[in-house]
């Protein structure tokens, strides 16, 4: 699991677990004014965040539960138990689990448009429509088990989207069904309900912010730390240390010859393989086809063995490149194969340094591992170097 998906998914239980022991003791009974619009408060604080990183799921989301916190608050819903608090249920239900399997996108397009509509119609329809219904749909809308049964049902797909995509928004979902779980089965007065609707709100904004996080500091394609985080985490090193940088070999060559494609990935093969670097050495993406180890607490002559051994690792690797017309998921049929996939290996040059009395900071480290790596490239690449290093004249 990533740790901004994991720190959602922790934050969101911490957030419904507030929410009950702060009803079941009544900790801010004397401020209910405020806990009882506290989930419209946040949502219109989500919507304008989700508007700002073209967030569409998100915003519904929020828009669910609030539209969800003003029925429960002004009355309209008084037991989940009653033909109003299952329509709640069902719907919130629906839309929860839709939101889980669908993608995000701008907001303002006809489909934003098209949510507003259908979440406004479904809110009417529990708190006025429901009223308006005959006598045998009344009463199977009171069955007590339909509810539990809509609620557990968009409960288990939202945990399996979050088990396949590991995304903080999933992470932050789950929490919503059990916050929105909560607060329609348990009913004890609007202000438990609406602590827990509150607490649904604040796990989505908690969702965004690590996502935003992860955005920032980590690589997309690689899943490695990024250059940011490869920034801050330089500006914590002091006392020995040690840094690598890593340059796949040729690799505008390869990407000319097999497509951009086949270059991502292997630079997603490159970086779990460095991911995976002993000594210590935690690995970043620099940019483009470059890649930082940094080693903290270690010197060169201690690391040389573990920097061969992931260059060798790479060297030895042989992997085949996904066919351009490969479908995206496994088809029911698959085709015959009629040629065999491409096999190819690549090779990467890294150069090193350590910190001593004549490159103290961490900048003079990264410059000297820059151009031991410069050193390696022209000796001939696929080596490690390090600063110092006497290397043969090519012939």
């Amino acid at each position: 699991m990533q740790g901004a998906s994991r720190i959602t998914v922790v934050a969101g239980g911490l957030l419904v677990a507030a929410a009950w022991a702060i009803g079941a003791f009544d900790l801010l009974g004397e401020h209910r004014a405020i806990t009882d619009i506290l989930a419209e408060v946040v949502a219109v604080l989500v919507i304008i965040l989700a508007w700002r990183y073209r967030r569409d799921r998100l915003a519904i989301a929020a828009l669910v539960i609030a539209a969800a916190n003003l029925l429960a608050r002004t009355g309209h819903v008084t037991s989940a138990n009653e033909a109003t608090g299952t329509v709640l249920a069902l719907v919130i239900s629906f839309d929860l689990c839709l939101l889980a399997l669908t993608r995000d996108r701008p907001l303002w397009r006809p489909t934003w448009m098209i949510w507003l509509a259908v979440v406004a119609s479904q809110m009417w329809f529990a708190a006025f429509g429901i009223h308006l219904a005959d006598g045998p749909i009344v009463n199977y809308l009171g069955n007590p088990h339909l509810p539990m049964a809509a609620l557990v049902s968009a409960g288990v797909i939202t945990v399996v989207t979050f088990m396949i995509r590991r995304t903080p928004f999933e992470g932050s979902l789950v929490w919503v069904v059990v916050a929105v779980t909560a607060a329609l089965v348990n009913w004890r007065g609007s202000q438990p309900a609406t602590l827990f609707f509150a607490a649904g709100q604040l796990a989505l904004l908690v969702g965004l912010f690590e996502d935003s996080y992860r955005l920032a500091f980590h690589d997309e394609l690689t899943g490695l730390p990024g250059r940011r985080a490869l920034d801050e985490a330089m500006q914590g090193l002091s006392g020995a240390f040690t840094i690598a940088m890593v340059d796949i070999d040729h690799f505008k060559r390869f990407n000319d010859r097999h497509g951009h494609d086949a270059g991502d990935q292997v630079l997603r093969m490159i970086a779990d393989e460095l991911a995976k670097t002993g000594g210590g050495g935690r690995a970043y993406r620099y940019g483009g086809e470059e890649f930082t180890i940094l080693f903290s607490g270690k010197s060169m002559p201690d690391l040389r063995g573990d920097l061969e051994t992931v260059r060798s690792s790479i060297a030895d690797r042989t992997f085949a490149l996904r066919a351009p017309d490969r479908p995206a998921t496994k088809p029911d049929k698959p085709k015959k194969k009629t040629r065999p996939p491409t096999r190819v290996t690549v090779t990467i040059s890294i150069g090193t340094a350590s910190s001593n009395s004549r490159r103290p900071s961490p900048a003079s480290v990264l410059k000297a591992a820059d151009r031991a790596l410069y050193r390696a490239k022209r000796a001939g690449r696929n080596r490690v170097v390090a600063a110092g290093d006497r290397l043969p004249k090519r012939s």
